[in-house]
């Protein structure tokens, strides 16, 4: 047998060990090269987005390469520390260092290549259906074809094959100083009675409370400043949960003699209370990952799902022209008419409404506010066209003053009673605040509402300056018609119609936008959260021998196989699914935040994420727990 087929049945006999790593450097390869695809490919020079494109693939593009280097470097590293025992026999068979060294090399540089070749396999089998999608999300008219750039297959190569080579090295470089007797030690440590502080378990928990709390009561306008301070509370918080509380936790569960002394949970508890002590930083740092990977998926898919509903709510009517002064007044009709040509020629059907309002002046807050005026039957006329009901009955004193959803907030801002002022004409009125139904205009910050006596008083006496021209439209179903409407609003005058705001645009433009975030972001979220998942694999991995030798202790003083089975599916359960509950929570925190932000509901789009980790999740866990049984079984 030559040097190079005992490698190759070295990694072939420890397959099995070997196929969470394999599998988690192929999706990186796979994911590398497929966007190596979009970026290499020759029709994205025909587009306007390629500069976007191309810079935001090449960021993603180091993010994944720099991830998965040092996740092939703790995996490689972990695996290494599992077989020194192995490597020890080698040794004191006779095998050089040299040979040693050339030997994981050899057997990293293997896993390296079926990892590479088969990830580009993969990536080309599923880079249609990827570019497909994409060109779907930016709404492209003819999909991108299907091709494979020699420039995506050379860089996702050599790139991988370079990375493989370097981790091999300092791999070897980190073994250099061990003696035989450290390789026959492996990765074997004598265990201390796990210690804990009160007072950092304490406070560990208060930071994440506290974290916690701001997530909660943050808003639009809060979120920006909030957002370093929540994470300056929740990653040490996270950190003496795992290092401090958790092992409090242990304590007390064994103060409770009759929770501790039932059945097997004492030797659960017990190995339990040293695992979580053992394995403390990294399981805060499979949490802090997996929690990333859930908000920052959950929030991109979240806020993308719900443009329409955001778009509604910010731009309440369909679309809408504003014209300001008697000249431009006189020539709107004709402009809006190539709008309206154009429906009437698609067979859109639509219906439309045509009023005057007027200008004036007020105080709000402190500061000096245009307004424009708009009558009670007027405001009546839009809810009825806006489908929605009259809520608000208007006395002879008083006026509407109308807000945009986020200015709700600000509502105590304005005074019960205002002053609107015009060149030939003033009032003094009591206010009441509503929701906004018109769209909003860049020459005026409000519309208020006043009764139709007091709406004469004002139109009749004002400037040709100060009278606008308002025309709102209203579609079946703008969103089937969304394109349309934005490639036709654009042959309209902007210079005659100052004002046009469209739910199609607002839409369209989140859409988009967010697009190339879903893009770029989703797949490196799932990576993240299989890189946490097979961390955790590798470690357990690692302490497997030792827990098998436990495990044949106990059935040497009495203790059943089922009772092992279910000791060992327990424990390998808590250290599983404690992170992932950890960092589900985190995560439900962060949607809440979300949440205060949007008008649509973010629930299902991430009950509907989370229970996609969990599916990948749940199948990490069967297998771990399927290799451990099996290794039980073995030395009974």
């Amino acid at each position: 047998m030559t040097f190079r087929q005992f490698a190759f049945n070295n990694v072939k006999r420890n397959s099995r060990q070997y196929l969470s790593y394999f599998f988690s450097c192929m999706f990186s390869v796979a994911v590398f090269f497929i966007y190596a695809v979009i970026m290499f490919h020759p029709e994205i020079q025909n587009h306007d987005f390629r500069d976007v494109v191309q810079s935001g693939i090449t960021a993603v593009e180091v993010i994944i390469f720099g991830f998965s280097f040092l996740f092939v470097l703790y995996s490689t590293g972990a695996f290494i520390k599992s077989r020194k025992k192995e490597y020890g026999i080698l040794m004191t068979l006779g095998i050089s260092k040299s040979q040693l060294n050339r030997l994981l090399i050899l057997e990293n540089s293997i896993i390296g290549l079926v990892s590479i070749i088969a990830g580009i396999l993969i990536g080309t089998l599923f880079s249609n259906l990827f570019i497909m999608g994409f060109s779907n999300l930016l709404g492209l008219e003819n999909s991108l074809g299907f091709q494979i750039s020699w420039k995506a297959l050379l860089l996702t190569f050599v790139g991988y094959f370079i990375m493989f080579e370097l981790n091999s090295l300092i791999v070897v470089w980190t073994l250099r100083v061990n003696s035989i007797v450290n390789l026959f030690l492996g990765a074997k440590a004598p265990k201390r009675t796990p210690k804990f502080s009160w007072i950092l378990a304490i406070i560990g928990f208060l930071l994440v409370i506290a974290a916690y709390y701001l997530a909660w009561t943050s808003d639009l306008l809060s979120i920006g400043y909030r957002m370093l301070p929540i994470l300056g509370l929740i990653i040490p918080g996270t950190y003496l949960l795992f290092t401090q509380f958790s092992v409090l936790f242990i304590h007390l569960l064994k103060k409770n003699k009759h929770l501790y002394f039932k059945k097997t949970n004492i030797l659960t508890i017990s190995e339990l209370g040293y695992k979580l002590k053992d394995h403390a930083r990294l399981l805060f740092f499979v949490t802090i990952l997996s929690a990333v990977a859930f908000t920052a998926s959950g929030v991109l898919y979240g806020v993308f799902d719900s443009a329409e509903t955001e778009a509604s709510v910010y731009v309440p009517q369909d679309v809408s022209f504003l014209s300001k002064g008697e000249e431009n007044i006189d020539k709107m009709d004709e402009e809006v008419s190539k709008f309206t040509k154009t429906l009437d020629e698609e067979k859109i059907d639509y219906q439309a409404l045509t009023v005057d309002r007027t200008q004036a002046l007020t105080m709000i807050d402190g500061v000096e506010t245009w307004v424009d005026i708009l009558s009670y039957s007027d405001y009546k006329s839009l809810l009825e066209l806006n489908d929605e009901e009259l809520t608000e009955n208007l006395g002879e004193n008083e006026m509407m003053v109308m807000l945009a959803t986020f200015e709700m907030t600000f509502s105590n801002r304005i005074s019960d009673e205002l002053t609107i002022e015009s060149e030939n004409n003033q009032q003094t009125l009591q206010t009441k605040i509503v929701p906004t139904i018109v769209n909003s205009n860049y020459h005026t910050r409000h519309t208020v509402v006043v009764n139709d006596e007091m709406y004469k008083e004002f139109a009749s006496v004002a400037e040709p300056n100060e009278k606008y021209r308002y025309i709102a439209l209203t579609f079946d179903d703008w969103v089937a018609n969304a394109e349309l409407i934005d490639e036709t609003v654009d042959k309209i005058d902007n210079e005659i119609v100052s004002g046009i705001d469209t739910k199609a645009n607002t839409y369209l433009a989140m859409r988009n936008s967010l697009s190339y975030a879903l893009f770029f972001g989703l797949f490196i979220s799932v990576l993240f959260f299989l890189a946490a998942g097979s961390i955790l694999y590798f470690k357990i991995y690692q302490d497997l021998d030792k827990d098998v030798r436990q495990y044949h202790a106990l059935y040497r003083i009495g203790l059943t196989i089922g009772e092992m089975k279910k000791i060992a599916t327990q424990q390998v359960a808590y250290l599983f699914f404690i992170p992932f509950i950890l960092a589900v929570i985190h995560a439900g925190f962060a949607f809440k935040a979300l949440q205060n932000m949007l008008e649509s509901s973010v629930l299902i789009p991430s009950v509907t994420l989370i229970s996609g980790y969990l599916l990948v999740y749940a199948i990490y866990f069967f297998f771990i727990r399927g290799l451990y049984i099996r290794k039980i079984k073995q030395v009974m």
